[in-house]
């Protein structure tokens, strides 16, 4: 599983890195992305044969919320880049509202589906899966924080 996610991190990297480059190369990136995250939860969750279905059903509208999310963050990320050497008062508030909305969407999210998922996989399994999302989630965000500079 390290591999999993040092190979994670780096596709991690390399999409954010493309968003302002080409829109085509970050979907491509985005995809595999989807697909590594999907690898790394079969992996850790070991999920019932009995249970799969409903399990990969429930994630695959999860990973639709959270797509979306991806495409928010890069947006005021790019934002953040055009308007870097000239933050006014308004943009950086434009800024500002956007990340706190983009994480508090995604509590809603993880809330949610913990909540769905304790139906079909029971409360501890739900509770790991959500803290494997969470995990990956932060190593998304370390990658970024690397390679954002701070607002001078």
């Amino acid at each position: 599983m390290k591999t999993r996610i040092a190979f994670f991190i780096i596709l991690m990297s390399s999409a954010f890195a493309a968003q302002s480059q080409d829109k085509v190369m970050l979907d491509m990136l985005k995809r595999d992305l989807k697909a590594e995250t999907r690898a790394i939860v079969a992996e850790a969750m070991n999920i019932e044969p009995a249970k799969e279905t409903e399990f990969w059903r429930v994630y695959s509208e999860m990973e639709v919320e959270l797509d979306a999310l991806i495409d928010k963050r890069a947006g005021n990320i790019q934002k953040f880049a055009e308007n870097y050497t000239n933050l006014t008062d308004d943009v950086i508030d434009d800024l500002a509202k956007t990340y706190f909305d983009i994480e508090a969407t995604r509590l809603k999210i993880f809330k949610k589906y913990y909540k769905r998922m304790t139906k079909i996989i029971g409360k501890k399994p739900a509770a790991r899966f959500i803290q494997i999302m969470d995990q990956i989630q932060l190593l998304i965000d370390v990658q970024i924080a690397a390679e954002e500079p701070l607002i001078e």
